[in-house]
């Protein structure tokens, strides 16, 4: 294997950078139960191809900005705003953006997966040919959401995001996981639903009438916008809710209930995910790449990097992603030859 010797970059942020918290660790009794902590959703924007990559998760995309060609070896697609795409463990894909597309990437253990869908999804003859989860074969599918059922998700998927920052006992990170993990599904619940059913499709619900104030809602789009586009500004609540003139109170509850965290909880978010997309498509230095997000210290943008991926920028730039190896510790192939 390749040696590299350890550059002042890396000295730096080994000496500076805050330490990890421990991994969670869970004891597991019997193989067939599988762990919630299992599922991770990332943030993620490209403007730039990524190589071809395989996964030991099963891994779903789901596109909320900009458009992306998707390819495996067995097929290609362009993915716009609204569209889903579910993809097995151990198949290689690239992402082509065109020209800039930001998605949420959902990796889990494929078995937890399949048990999951297949409680939400019990009777397989209602469910759209080749979508059940007892039917899937790995190979990429298709769904179309919609954008406005995406932005619905999307607070959710933050939330699994922010909680798995390491700050929470694996008990909270279990049960909250599969709260969110069926809101998810709950929303998108027709998506997967043949049309052609005897049977309604719509799920029971108590609820019979607006519970949104589409005010606030365009106020949090208003405020993400905002961060978005003024990223490396040293934002504060009191800033933000000037910009916006409402109060800081009133600010920070209509993030949480709309966003699913607080404003600068997601400005972090925002941040990290920005300059991730940095350290994978740019060779600018990681104290650059920190400034341009708004980190004056990079520090604190090493200490999310690693809260997020495990590893330093650094590590992470001269680390390719490898080939994982399946459950009885054999190499997973990637056919190069194939597209």
């Amino acid at each position: 294997m390749r040696s590299f010797a350890a550059t002042r970059e890396d000295l730096f942020e080994t000496k500076h950078d805050l330490p990890l918290p421990p991994p969670l660790g869970v004891t597991v009794s019997y193989p067939a139960i599988q762990i919630p902590g299992d599922i991770a959703a990332i943030e993620m924007v490209r403007t730039i191809p990524s190589s071809r990559t395989v996964f030991r998760h099963a891994k779903v995309i789901n596109v909320v900005e900009g458009s992306c060609v998707f390819e495996t070896a067995e097929s290609r697609h362009v993915l716009h705003p609204g569209m889903s795409l579910a993809l097995g463990t151990g198949k290689w894909c690239r992402v082509r953006p065109s020209p800039t597309v930001r998605f949420w990437a959902v990796y889990s253990d494929e078995r937890f997966w399949r048990t999951q869908m297949a409680w939400f999804l019990p009777d397989a003859e209602r469910v759209v040919a080749g979508v059940h989860p007892l039917e899937w074969d790995g190979r990429a599918i298709i769904l179309a959401p919609g954008i406005a059922a995406l932005r619905q998700v999307e607070p959710l998927w933050r939330q699994m995001s922010v909680l798995r920052s390491g700050t929470h006992s694996p008990e909270v990170v279990a049960t909250h996981t599969l709260e969110l993990l069926a809101r998810w599904m709950r929303l998108l619940l027709p998506t997967f639903l043949d049309e052609g059913s005897d049977t309604p499709t719509t799920p029971w619900t108590p609820i019979n009438g607006r519970l949104t104030d589409t005010g606030s809602i365009g106020y949090i789009g208003r405020a993400i916008q905002l961060l978005r586009g003024r990223i490396a500004e040293p934002w504060t609540v009191g800033a933000l809710s000037r910009e916006l003139s409402l109060s800081r109170t009133h600010l920070t509850r209509m993030f949480v209930q709309h966003a699913g965290a607080a404003p600068m909880r997601l400005l972090t978010e925002l941040r990290l995910t920005e300059f991730a997309r940095l350290i994978e498509e740019t060779d600018i230095s990681v104290m650059r790449a920190a400034s341009e997000v708004g980190w004056s210290d990079p520090r604190v943008a090493s200490h999310w990097f690693r809260r997020r991926y495990g590893i330093t920028p650094t590590q992470y730039r001269r680390t390719p992603h490898t080939v994982p190896e399946d459950r009885q510790g054999h190499a997973i192939s990637v056919n190069d030859s194939a597209r």
